[in-house]
């Protein structure tokens, strides 16, 4: 995988912080659900990384005719 970025979208990982009772913040990374699929992209069928999030959006829409 691409270091968590998804294809479509083109998200990437996102940075905050642990923040425990004691309020002592440390840096964490947010890593998106990157999965490999093969989909339709311009009629020809390709492997790309695509987020859990698209990949739900995609079966929402109406498909293309």
């Amino acid at each position: 995988m691409s270091a968590g970025r998804c294809d479509i979208c083109e998200r990437k990982p996102m940075y905050g912080n642990n923040v425990p009772f004691s309020q002592h913040r440390t840096r964490r990374r947010f890593v998106l659900n990157v999965q490999r699929r093969r989909i339709q992209v311009n009629g020809s069928p390709r492997m790309v990384n695509i987020c859990t999030r698209c990949l739900r959006t995609m079966s929402k829409l109406p498909k293309e005719r």
